[in-house]
């Protein structure tokens, strides 16, 4: 394929900022019953008792914004590098959106039943698609240096490549551990920013 051929980035880019902030404001939605009407003449201690039993949501909304921002930034630095993209390029992109439109669905899911194995198994497979997804769009655009430039030396290529495996690896380690511990399994995720950290910092001494 002649590398000049191709489409630019810019609307790809648009269309993905705005699905990544919907997703991440929809994830608010979850607290259902803050939009109900206030009860009147409400005491202290029920106050109290209502609020603990938003701490589930509050923690798995946490966990998934976090995970959403992880994504936005995988995707940002990966389009940092990417000219121009074909329809395949595109379409994939559009899958990796499907299931990161999807989070805010399994993330309600979990922290409603977030003690039950399918429900922990079904966010962490969402996460595993989508992180699957972003790899898969990498290697793509990537191979051979396909749509990335072509200065672009190729350990810095598999560095990429490295980084969008960190969430599917961490997917795939919380099933694991969810088959026992489902709460303990999705905790897992919030490793995920910590990894990068420190995977940024290594690099650059």
């Amino acid at each position: 394929m002649d590398r000049d051929m191709g489409f630019k980035t810019g609307r790809i880019e648009a269309l993905s900022d705005g699905i990544f902030a919907i997703a991440m404001t929809i994830l608010i939605l979850s607290f259902e019953t803050l939009f109900q009407q206030p009860v009147p003449g409400i005491k202290e201690k029920d106050l109290m008792d209502m609020m603990k039993t938003y701490l589930p949501d509050l923690l798995h909304y946490m966990e998934s914004f976090i995970i959403l921002g992880t994504f936005w930034y995988l995707h940002h630095r990966q389009f940092h590098f990417i000219k121009k993209v074909d329809a395949i390029a595109i379409f994939i992109n559009i899958i990796a959106l499907m299931f990161i439109a999807l989070i805010p669905f399994s993330s309600v899911i979990l922290g409603d039943y977030g003690n039950v194995r399918p429900a922990a198994i079904l966010f962490e497979c969402n996460l595993l698609l989508a992180g699957l997804t972003f790899f898969g769009h990498w290697i793509y655009v990537s191979h051979k240096h396909r749509f990335v430039n072509e200065n672009m030396d190729v350990e810095t290529v598999k560095f990429y490549g490295k980084r969008n495996m960190l969430i599917p690896v961490v997917s795939l380690l919380a099933g694991l551990v969810s088959f026992f511990q489902p709460r303990m399994g999705v905790s897992l995720y919030f490793a995920v920013p910590l990894i990068l950290i420190l995977w940024k910092r290594r690099d650059e001494q």
